[in-house]
């Protein structure tokens, strides 16, 4: 019984998997005929394609046939060029041989004649040495015979001189009496004279000591003039107003200006550990950067133990995108750079590296190239040869130049050690150019890393495209790899950040056969998300603030505030959303609510403020924040307890300045304050406020920054050679028109009193009249003050202030030049310009026409816009027209409408003004008559004669009205219907272009590849060849 039920279980089983054999053979018959129904279609349009490939064939073929006739002549006009450079190679070795055996012969004849000369020479001496020997015994013969004349007259001068001397020691006796009355008066004589001598050299050594000090001080003049010229070409760049950066130059006159618009900070990344920032500059300098367009923001290693640099520089917005892009790969130091464009986040603002267009993908990979092994004589040449060619240009690549070594674990019985590799030379670099850039030639090229540039770009665009649900609004290639690096590179741009980050994930890390099986370099910018982090302590005494600005924010999606806590008790500030309107104004309203309230003010001894200062202002609820490098002070809090700790922030410092300070000065600095320094100091800050003690050579001052300022540019002042003194009496201070005490020289060499400078220097800011400018000659002078003349003046808040206050007076001073960015507290300017174009806010994000200041209205006119905007404007401009058309005025009592019909031009309105229809002024009844005669020259005065004066009906009224709306309508609908019709045809003809440049692409790429093969089978017979001269030269 259940064997019986196991067969029928196993039939069911079986009728079930046939049934469903049947079910999948018809599917497949089904599936078959529509392969085959596919396969017919693709079979018609291949024989069509084919056909159509036929033709082109033919037309190819007659080409080839052409070129191939071209091809012959050319290869037969180098084949017969090829035979007289053997031929020439032949003669110039024949030559060779036969000045060689030339060289033999002379050699050798040349070596006979100096034996020959050799022999004559030692005959010639044995003769001399002979004559020699006679001479000397003649000699000796001679000086006997003389020994005895010489006796003989000796004996008779004996004689002689005895009686010589008797007659002078009577002359010597008679001598020494004379002597003696001599010599007493020449010793009266002398003394005399040693006394006007003496006299003498002290007034030359008085003259001589005034001399030199007059040369030295004109010597000193002559280099303070020097300084002061060499001062007023100093220019400065600071960073102003949240983002601009502004280039002052003497006077502090503003000489270049890139607002936070046209900003954009460049991150440079992989600088070699001992990279100063003036060699950053100097890098961008020669590359093609204007200085005045380049402001190095910070330069600081790296984290890690790779002992690396990266820097912030910021600069114009289109300079940077070509320069990153041109420079991307470039070697500096034997280091690739890497660089990173993104908006430039003023000091104190939200830190975040965002890109102008975020959306933005950048590809890169190597271009092709080809490497070459170089053979020299041994191993150091070949090591200097390596140094001295490394990093230079050759076939416009900058070339890599090392040693040639073999990979680890791999033996070749032919491998040369004195050799080395030249890498990144192009594909197609002809051998006489490796040849004579390596000075040798012994070369061997190894084998290529070529493809297809536009190949390779068309199938990366092809890869992409086929990406399901990614959209490409540009693919640009901006580097075919002809620049310096061999770096291709192109830039993508897409509609939103996710389809740019699902691209770059599907081709990370991946090898593409039409790169020669490599990979590409991506980099992509991270999504927004801006961060700014601040101490507790400022926390605690803003977190009311901070907890209301986060209550406020209404969709958390379109931009929300997150706080979080870090482990060292600061707090992490986090704005991050999706709308840039509502994202830009929380981002400001945080970046403002972080910045605090600036004190005018600064003393050292707030660096670290004491604890019993910390505790009144934490009392008062308030925190203080003090920059030693950048000397300011800060407060943060609510406003009332702001309020409170600026005032004992204030109290605190008038007492620091109330303390006295001493300095102890450099013993040769002592004269210098005793002649001028401690006048110059007491004229501008009172004579209780310093004191100088000779004796123990220190100096005493109380005050605040300033006077510690105006203290160390005098000791600076005093370690000169030569104290120049500039007298006082013979200059009239410009300022104050009295002679000046405590004299001040600007490089224009007028004098002020040094309190008069100063005054008018501190007061700048209040005056707000720049640029600062000499007032010497009547004020006609006009010479600009340098900036180190102002910074001597000002201590650095002041001087930061006063420049903050020119850039604030130049942009009020150019309106038409310079706006404001129109969303409140952001502090952003930008430049104005006649074309249409819109502009983005690093700071906010709203995006505001640069002609109009308004918001963005795309393609519409500024003045479309306008009127669009404004329902009132266009009443207005309607009216206009309709008045316009239908010699229609308003009343210029009660602005109703009036329509002349006929009569004179004396006009009654129903509201009881009389007007005169030609000017549409208002007259009594009685006056309006002598002005139209009198006026106008007539009742009429070109006006149709007639009688009467009509006011439009109600129903008229109604009537313009609708034909005022009516017409406006009718005038938007065909200024946008003009506007697609001319965007169809402008796409059209972009797709009849972009049709015809792929078939005229296709053609070049084929002509091309042509070009190529021809090229490389030229090299090949070239190499070949020059492989058996070499053969054959060393044979």
């Amino acid at each position: 019984m259940r064997k019986r039920r196991e067969e029928e279980q196993r039939e069911r089983e079986e009728g079930q998997r046939k049934r469903e054999e049947e079910e999948r053979r018809k599917e497949a018959e089904a599936r078959q005929q529509q392969e085959e129904a596919r396969r017919k279609r693709e079979e018609e349009e291949r024989q069509r394609e084919e056909e159509r490939r036929q033709r082109e064939e033919e037309q190819r073929k007659r080409e080839e046939e052409q070129r191939q006739r071209e091809e012959e002549e050319t290869r037969r006009r180098k084949e017969e060029a090829r035979q007289r450079r053997v031929e020439e190679a032949r003669r110039r070795l024949e030559e060779e041989q036969r000045k060689r055996k030339e060289e033999q012969l002379r050699k050798e004849e040349e070596e006979r004649q100096r034996e020959e000369e050799e022999a004559r020479q030692r005959q010639e001496e044995a003769r001399r040495r002979r004559e020699e020997q006679r001479r000397i015994k003649e000699e000796e013969q001679r000086k006997r015979e003389e020994e005895q004349r010489r006796r003989e007259e000796e004996a008779r001068q004996r004689q002689v001189e005895a009686q010589r001397r008797r007659e002078e020691e009577r002359r010597r006796r008679e001598e020494k009496r004379r002597r003696q009355e001599e010599e007493q008066r020449q010793r009266e004589e002398e003394a005399r004279q040693r006394q006007e001598e003496a006299q003498r050299r002290r007034e030359e050594e008085q003259r001589q000591r005034e001399e030199k000090r007059r040369r030295q001080e004109e010597e000193q003049r002559r280099v303070d003039q020097q300084l002061r010229a060499a001062d007023a070409q100093v220019t400065l760049q600071r960073v102003i107003l949240a983002g601009s950066i502004v280039t002052f130059s003497s006077g502090l006159s503003i000489e270049n200006t890139i607002t936070g618009f046209e900003s954009c900070k460049v991150h440079v990344k992989n600088l070699p550990y001992d990279t100063h920032e003036q060699e950053i500059a100097a890098f961008f300098s020669q590359q093609g950067l204007d200085v005045s367009e380049l402001h190095v923001v910070s330069v600081k290693a790296t984290p890690g133990r790779h002992r690396k640099k990266e820097a912030d520089i910021v600069t114009n917005a289109t300079v940077a995108q070509s320069l990153a892009v041109r420079l991307e790969g470039i070697e500096f130091r034997d280091e690739r750079l890497e660089f990173e464009v993104g908006v430039f986040n003023a000091p104190g603002a939200m830190g975040a590296l965002t890109p102008r267009n975020e959306n933005t993908l950048t590809i890169s990979c190597r271009a092709p190239s080809v490497r070459y092994i170089v053979e020299y004589p041994d191993i150091p040449f070949c090591r200097t040869k390596a140094a001295e060619l490394n990093g230079r240009i050759c076939a416009g690549r900058r070339v890599k130049v090392e040693m040639n070594q073999l990979p680890p674990g791999r033996v070749m019985h032919n491998f040369r050690s004195n050799t080395i590799k030249i890498s990144n030379l192009p594909d197609v670099v002809p051998e006489a150019t490796v040849t004579a850039f390596a000075q040798s030639h012994l070369i061997r090229r190894l084998k290529p890393f070529s493809f297809d540039t536009l190949l390779a770009t068309r199938s990366l665009h092809k890869h992409i495209n086929r990406m399901e649900g990614v959209e490409i609004e540009s693919f640009d290639v901006t580097s075919r790899g002809d620049n310096e690096a061999g770096i291709l590179s192109i830039r993508v741009l897409f509609d939103t950040w996710d389809n740019a980050k699902k691209v770059h994930d599907a081709l990370l890390n991946r090898r593409f056969d039409y790169i020669c099986n490599s990979v590409f370099w991506l980099r992509i910018a991270p999504q927004a998300l801006y961060t700014i982090r601040i101490p507790s302590g400022q926390y605690r005494a803003q977190e009311t603030l901070w907890k209301e600005l986060q209550g406020n924010i209404k969709d958390s999606k379109a931009c929300n505030l997150i706080i979080h806590e870090s482990n060292n008790g600061n707090h992490r500030i986090q704005v991050s959303g999706t709308v840039k309107a509502a994202l830009g104004a929380l981002k400001v309203r945080v970046e403002r609510l972080a910045a605090g309230e600036k004190i005018n003010g600064w003393h050292d001894h707030l660096t670290y403020p004491q604890a019993h200062l910390v505790q009144k202002i934490t009392g008062a609820g308030a925190f203080l924040r003090s920059d030693y490098w950048k000397r300011t002070l800060k407060l943060f809090g609510e406003p009332k307890a702001v309020e409170k700790a600026k005032v004992i922030v204030m109290e605190e410092l008038k007492r620091l300045a109330s303390l006295e300070v001493t300095v102890k000065l450099e013993r040769s600095s002592v004269g210098y304050f005793a002649r001028t320094g401690l006048a110059a100091m007491r004229e501008v800050f009172g004579e209780d406020n310093v004191t100088l003690n000779i004796r123990s050579a220190a100096i005493t001052v109380r005050g605040g920054e300033e006077v510690r300022l105006h203290l160390n540019n005098h000791i600076t002042e005093s370690r000169k050679s030569v104290d120049v003194n500039i007298t006082s009496g013979s200059h009239t201070c410009p300022v104050c028109y009295d002679e000046v005490s405590t004299p001040f020289q600007l490089v224009c060499e007028h004098v002020y009193c040094t309190g008069c400078i100063r005054h008018l220097l501190t007061s700048a800011a209040q005056t707000e009249i720049f640029p600062l400018v000499c007032m010497g000659n009547e004020s006609t002078c006009g010479t600009p003050i340098s900036i180190p003349v102002i910074q001597k003046f000002l201590p650095p808040t002041a001087f930061d202030h006063l420049l903050e206050t020119v850039f604030t007076t130049h942009i009020d001073k150019h309106p038409l030049e310079f706006k404001y960015c129109k969303t409140p507290d952001c502090t952003q300017i930008y430049r104005r310009s006649e074309a249409v174009s819109v502009l983005r806010c690093p700071s906010c994000f709203s995006e505001i026409c640069s002609s109009c200041g308004e918001d963005s209205h795309g393609r519409m006119s500024c003045e479309y816009a306008r009127i669009h905007n404004n329902p009132a404007e266009q009443e207005r401009k309607s009216e206009i027209w309709l008045l316009q058309q239908r010699d229609i005025k308003q009343c210029p009592t009660c602005s109703r409408l009036l329509q002349k019909a006929e009569g004179c031009n004396h006009m009654t309105c129903p509201c009881g003004a009389h007007i005169c229809w030609r000017c549409m002024g208002t007259f009594d009844s009685d006056n309006i008559y002598d002005h139209m005669s009198t006026v106008h020259g007539g009742l009429y005065a070109d006006e149709p004669e007639g009688r009467g004066v009509v006011r439009l009906p109600a129903e008229q009224d109604d009537q313009l009205e609708q034909e005022r709306v009516a017409l406006y309508h009718a005038e938007i609908m065909e200024q946008r219907r003009q506007e697609e019709a001319a965007r169809v045809a402008q796409m059209q003809r972009d797709q009849i272009k972009r049709e015809q440049d792929k078939i005229a692409a296709q053609h070049a790429e084929a002509i091309e590849r042509r070009r190529r093969e021809e090229e490389q089978e030229r090299q090949r017979e070239e190499r070949a060849a020059q492989w058996r001269r070499q053969q054959a030269e060393w044979r």
